[in-house]
């Protein structure tokens, strides 16, 4: 018999950052692939599986492409043991870029599927909802929302659940804060820029090779 687990999680866009900069954050894979708290490394694929394609859940493929991409995770299977009690596995994990975000497919050992969709939205509230309990604690004009699906046998749902949960419940938040992190480098780099440009004689006041032909060689007063 399979089991289904949903999880819903979302985290405030703060006001200062553009909803089209969290959404380009998305669309480049790597900010998902590198902020899952369980993955150890990713390796992109040279093409998707054609059956995979086939998944109904995706928007029309040939409109939005779909990438796959090898993904190793480190998973706890007996705590408290270290090295000894971690288990490394690969499988393939997909992305398809939409207009709000990104859809993803990922498609774990043990006939374990796992679709998160990340959706840049208009309003909303900074929650964690599990099974339909959540708490609101804030609202904003945009909120980056993660619906998450994960779908396995009835006897593993206790271990999966308490992975996945551990895996996406902060991921929302760590991309707002990555967004925010670049934004900041690139308002010091452009300050940097301009401090450089205001430093610098030369680039203010250029004198010509004519000009300085006419230059006396020598200045006196009086």
């Amino acid at each position: 018999m399979t089991a289904k687990h949903n999880l819903h999680v979302a985290a405030l866009i703060p006001p200062h950052l553009n909803p089209e900069d969290v959404i380009a954050a998305l669309h480049d894979h790597n900010t998902c692939l590198s902020l899952q708290a369980l993955t150890t490394g990713h390796e992109k694929l040279p093409e998707t599986n054609p059956e995979t394609k086939k998944d109904t859940y995706w928007y029309p493929v040939d409109l939005h492409p779909v990438h796959t991409y090898s993904v190793t995770e480190c998973v706890t299977v007996l705590p408290g043991i270290g090295e000894w009690g971690k288990k490394y596995i690969n499988f393939p994990s997909c992305f398809q870029d939409t207009p709000h975000g990104i859809k993803t497919r990922a498609d774990a050992p043990g006939g374990v599927t796992l679709r998160a969709e990340f959706r840049v939205i208009k309003g909303g509230a900074d929650d964690g909802e599990v099974e339909g309990e959540g708490e609101g604690i804030g609202y904003a004009e945009w909120v980056l929302v993660e619906d998450v699906e994960v779908q396995c046998a009835w006897w593993m749902m206790p271990f999966v659940r308490k992975s996945m949960e551990g895996a996406h419940r902060d991921i929302c938040k760590k991309v707002v804060e990555k967004v925010e992190m670049l934004k900041r480098q690139e308002q010091v780099a452009q300050t940097a820029a301009k401090g450089k440009g205001k430093a610098d004689p030369e680039e203010q006041s250029p004198i010509s090779a004519k000009d300085e032909e006419r230059l006396p060689d020598k200045i006196t007063y009086g």
